[in-house]
């Protein structure tokens, strides 16, 4: 059932499936996407900080939209790789503005802890594809619920206090969906998305864990290399580029590595990797054995996935 929300001065109050959340819309937010902004808030009775995204008004009356930021804030799994979901409350049912929370990760974009701390190591392939197997992880835990994420990049990946990764905006894309294919016809974020990403609603085009896969093997070919070769000015640009060009072989990435990533953006569905275990598992097997470090040590818990 919807929950209900009041406003006193800057604060908002959020009553979502029983329990209240707030937070002051007056502060800066952590964030802003194409569905919505996020802020920083906090449950009303134990105090632990809450992530609080507000969708975008013009389209908190969107049934459609609606109804799949329901699905988002719905998806309650209990994962370690995942963010938690809290719940999604309205207004009124019916009527906007919507809101979903989650709780509150700590930490920063996988990229920029890459880029800090992992890029200058030695061997830093090889521990950015073992901080990688979390992610494959996610997906192959969602994909048997049913879901299909639709958005994997970098931004969407959480280094959480350095010690695990989470994979963020569960279900988001699907509200991306209805926003951009009023507009540019595609779903997802342009550089990363899989050809079949970029039809039209109206062809209703098969995306499958497949799709999620591309995503992913773009996603780590840009951890590794520090480029994508798909990024592009306009929607058009991508999509040509998506249709037409295969990952390029660049200096950083190792021969066995690169072939993973290029198997997983193979521009026909049924040339990937057909789940993100067997992803997993080929990625494994291209890594060489070696010893652990200091920085393993300091990561072990994600490295024993």
């Amino acid at each position: 059932m919807p929950g209900q929300v009041t406003k006193k001065g800057n604060i908002i109050y959020l009553n979502a499936y029983g329990h209240w959340y707030q937070y002051d819309e007056s502060q800066a937010p952590l964030g802003a996407g194409a569905m919505g902004v996020v802020y920083l808030g906090q449950n009303c009775q134990t105090r632990e900080p809450v992530a609080v995204k507000r969708v975008v008004d013009r389209y908190a009356n969107n049934p459609e939209i609606r109804r799949r930021a329901h699905q988002e804030a719905d998806l309650m799994f209990s994962h370690p790789n995942l963010v938690e979901m809290l719940g999604c409350c309205e207004v009124a049912p019916g009527q906007g503005p919507i809101f979903i929370i989650s709780r509150y990760v700590r930490g920063e974009n996988i990229d920029k802890f890459i880029n800090s701390h992992v890029r200058p190591l030695p061997n830093a392939e090889h521990r950015i594809c073992e901080l990688f197997l979390p992610v494959l992880d996610a997906l192959a835990y969602i994909h048997t619920k049913g879901i299909i994420h639709m958005d994997i990049k970098p931004s969407n990946i959480m280094m959480e206090q350095g010690r695990n990764v989470r994979l963020m905006d569960l279900g988001i894309a699907d509200v991306s969906e209805t926003i951009n294919s009023s507009t540019s016809g595609m779903m997802g974020t342009p550089k990363y998305a899989a050809p079949e990403q970029f039809s039209d609603v109206a062809s209703k085009p098969q995306l499958t864990s497949a799709t999620d896969i591309y995503e992913a093997g773009i996603t780590l070919y840009e951890l590794i290399t520090n480029q994508n070769p798909f990024s592009a000015s306009t929607v058009a640009e991508a999509k040509a580029l998506h249709h037409g060009m295969i990952l390029p072989k660049v200096q950083g990435i190792s021969d066995s590595v690169f072939e993973v990533t290029r198997k997983a953006t193979a521009i026909r569905p049924d040339e990937r990797y057909q789940s993100a275990t067997e992803m997993k598992q080929a990625l494994r097997d291209a890594l060489p054995p070696r010893n652990f470090s200091k920085f393993d040590r300091f990561l072990s818990g994600i490295f024993k996935k």
